[in-house]
């Protein structure tokens, strides 16, 4: 039996651990964040320029001890994690009496803020962890059972590493977060301008008379608007 639990703690484990550490150290801001919150989680002198590198090498040895196929790095490993959980969680408590709201920072680069269920989930961890380093790797199992073994652990690790988004994502209220207005939608009517009227009567004021057209007679008499014909002299 001891073997299939050492199997499934090294899956577990050191897939935790190994994404733990190498996001912390992915960039420059991420490691600035997470020493921001060791600092916020232990108010001690040096938790930012001590305190967090050392934390980050500790969990680099973790999975380090736990790929090596050594009884005694398995033994060594495992005991290294059930420490790192132990403090861990002791850290969150503390941190949630004296009502610090900041983010935890432990696996990975998650922003939730520390809560009590975090400490649970260590101490959960710790506990199969530290039996697996006292009993040590074992030998023996069948080749399915272990390949069966190597599947959960790594499905586990992977479901602890993404857990604080999903207990932020379903915690009650997180769908209530005002949001901002919509644009509005509505249409303005646009009122139509007619080009102002530039003759010199209507901007003065002054209306002119209209001339009324007189009637055109079309019948004229003959003859008329012609030069008279000179008569002849007999």
């Amino acid at each position: 039996m001891e073997q299939y639990l050492s199997t499934w703690i090294r899956c577990l484990i050191g897939l935790i651990f190994l994404v733990s550490s190498v996001s912390k150290v992915s960039g420059r801001r991420s490691f600035n964040e997470f020493a921001a919150a060791v600092e916020a989680l232990a108010p001690v002198p040096g938790a930012r320029r001590l305190l967090a590198p050392v934390v980050v090498a500790l969990e680099f040895g973790v999975w380090g001890l736990l790929a090596l196929p050594v009884p005694g790095a398995f033994r060594y490993g495992a005991g290294l994690a059930a420490g790192l959980l132990l403090v861990f969680a002791l850290g969150i408590v503390l941190a949630v009496r004296r009502g610090t709201d900041t983010a935890c920072r432990c696996f990975g680069v998650s922003t939730a803020p520390v809560s009590g269920w975090q400490a649970v989930r260590n101490l959960a961890l710790a506990v199969p962890t530290g039996v697996s380093a006292l009993f040590g790797p074992g030998s023996g199992g069948t080749t399915a059972g272990q390949i069966l073994t190597i599947v959960i652990g790594l499905m586990c690790g992977a479901l602890v590493t993404t857990l604080d988004e999903l207990v932020e994502l379903f915690r009650p209220g997180a769908w209530t977060t005002a949001r901002p207005a919509a644009p509005s939608t509505t249409f303005r009517q646009e009122k139509r301008h007619d080009p102002p009227d530039r003759r010199p009567s209507l901007r003065r004021g002054v209306v002119r008379p209209q001339l009324r057209a007189e009637p055109r007679n079309d019948q004229t008499p003959a003859g008329a608007g012609r030069d008279p014909q000179p008569q002849r002299q007999h």
